[in-house]
């Protein structure tokens, strides 16, 4: 998912969209915002079976690019030091923001249920990955 924004005051990150992440998770610590313990699930597992440890909980919040009145939150972020990528999971997105998604070939789309209005835009990755490159949390 390709987003672009124009503030100074917020942080640009690479997301993965992940169908399969049970829990949006952030290796950036630039990405997190108010840090809350976090005891269960103390791990989470990765494809091949490993076990990675979960530091904290937080949430932070993005701004649509195409419609700044419509805030989209990443709830319940579980902030893994070792992922090396910033993944978003996709149910957990759709359920906390009233939104679904479109995968296309080359790209997919963000929409409101409400509005059926567009609310991000993002490309298919050389990694055969759907990325939101750029993706300011606020």
């Amino acid at each position: 998912m390709l987003v672009s924004f124009e503030n100074q005051n917020l942080n640009l990150t690479t997301w993965i969209l992940d169908s399969s992440a049970s829990f949006h998770v952030p290796g950036e610590s630039q990405n997190i915002q108010q840090l809350e313990s976090f005891e269960n699930p103390n791990q989470i597992y990765i494809g091949n079976g490993q076990g990675l440890s979960v530091q904290s909980s937080c949430f932070t919040k993005i701004c649509s690019p195409l419609n700044s009145s419509f805030p989209l939150a990443l709830n319940k972020l579980l902030h893994v030091p070792s992922v090396t990528k910033n993944l978003i999971s996709v149910s957990k997105f759709c359920k906390h923001n009233h939104v679904f998604f479109e995968f296309h070939p080359n790209h997919c789309v963000v929409k409101s249920h409400a509005t059926n209005e567009v609310l991000l835009h993002g490309s298919l990755g050389p990694d055969i990955l759907y990325v939101c490159l750029e993706l300011q949390t606020f």
